[in-house]
């Protein structure tokens, strides 16, 4: 199911549904498959392969479709993977990390910001409390953000970076 030969897509699914929903994911063949199948080729919990399926399936990755046995009334879920949907959910994903970073790195810019024991306001709350503060009692000091800025550049650009492979490969 997985393209063994893509670390980030790898990576997004460690992340998704863990080491032992890699396991399961990677024995399972292409097409239409039951949970038992899956659980029976990965040597799993058909709990452990459930959960992992309808976490898939919450994310999109995971579809099924179902069939009456006539006779016996039993339904079964034939399960399948939309490989198209993958990439683009990790895009949309790095689009909105990216999208809530710039946001906290305008913030930060424009900000001047101070700091007590027990809290991190901006100059104009600082101000209005005369720099002390009523929940801890200690005075407002400058603290410089830069270092923060600077860390929040690198996050984007990571991201950045990372969205450029993913488009790629």
């Amino acid at each position: 199911m997985l393209e063994s030969d893509n670390f980030l897509v790898k990576e997004y699914f460690k992340k998704m549904i863990g080491e032992e929903g890699m396991k399961i994911i990677e024995n399972v063949p292409a097409g239409e498959i039951t949970d038992e199948e899956i659980a029976r080729l990965s040597d799993s919990k058909l709990s452990s392969v459930r959960k992992v399926l309808y976490t898939l399936y919450e994310n999109r990755i995971a579809e099924y479709r179902t069939e009456r046995d006539d006779n016996s009334g039993w339904i079964t879920y034939l399960w399948r993977f939309n490989h198209d949907n993958v990439k683009k959910i990790m895009e949309e994903e790095a689009a909105g990390n990216i999208n809530e970073l710039n946001r906290q790195l305008e913030e930060e810019r424009k900000g001047v910001f101070y700091q007590c024991n027990c809290q991190r306001v901006l100059f104009e709350e600082a101000a209005a409390k005369d720099f002390l503060c009523d929940e801890c009692s200690s005075n407002f000091e400058y603290i410089d953000n830069g270092n923060l800025i600077k860390e929040l550049e690198e996050k984007v650009e990571v991201i950045a970076k990372w969205m450029k492979v993913l488009k790629k490969g």
